[in-house]
């Protein structure tokens, strides 16, 4: 998968780096500090990822998931969704369609597209092919209104204004309080101010420098007061 991820990584960005924003996928490192934390005694928790490339980052989450939480993922490359899709089984003919139901104030999401990348653990594992914008929508699919985490690696700064505050305005009806927000900065560009306007009722809550990454990035999180 590793091999078949890296190059259509590097086809896709040089085809579209406005889009893409680099031409080399998230290095484990960074996958490592965008993991969310879940504790074992935490309640069921929503983790959604926007722009999940090839899976780099995906892989880590669901190393931390437990059997009670839902990730979903919303990538508008559909070559980028393809290998996730295959790499995570995700679609796969034993694949039930789990019934709706509530526990602990969660709503219980609709599994469409159940992954079977750890059978033991039963995890539950979503991808869409969707636009950022649109998370809201996708995630009344799954009976979801409020998230614990969104896990960014959108490349704001080379976005059109107007869709970076699309996408940060619906991020912000999507998160509960007190839910995290994390997100990359590539060294190479300037902060967006953008970002921090839009969720100035946001408090940062840490900044990592990791140079291990192609460029060097900066991950973010903050979190929904």
């Amino acid at each position: 998968m590793e091999k078949k991820s890296n190059g259509i990584f590097i086809k896709e960005g040089l085809k579209n780096i406005r889009e893409v924003g680099t031409i080399c996928s998230t290095s484990r490192f960074v996958a490592k500090a965008m993991t969310p934390k879940i504790n074992p005694a935490d309640g069921p928790k929503v983790i959604v990822e926007l722009g999940v490339g090839t899976g780099s980052i995906t892989k880590e989450i669901l190393k931390h998931l437990r059997q009670k939480d839902c990730y979903i993922g919303i990538e508008a490359n559909d070559k980028f969704l393809e290998v996730c899709k295959e790499g995570f089984c995700v679609g796969h003919p034993r694949t039930e369609k789990a019934e709706q139901s509530s526990y602990d104030g969660h709503p219980r999401p609709q599994r469409t597209e159940q992954s079977s990348y750890d059978d033991n653990r039963n995890i539950s594992v979503n991808f869409e092919h969707g636009f950022a914008q649109n998370i809201q929508e996708i995630l009344k699919k799954y009976g979801v209104k409020e998230v614990d985490e969104v896990i960014c690696t959108i490349p704001f700064r080379i976005l059109p204004k107007r869709d970076t505050k699309e996408i940060l305005q619906n991020v912000k009806k999507s998160l509960k309080k007190n839910g995290h927000f994390t997100f990359i900065r590539y060294l190479w560009a300037p902060e967006n101010k953008e970002i921090f306007k839009e969720l100035s009722d946001f408090s940062v809550v840490s900044k990592k420098i990791i140079m291990r990454n192609i460029p060097p990035a900066e991950v973010i999180k903050m979190r929904r007061g």
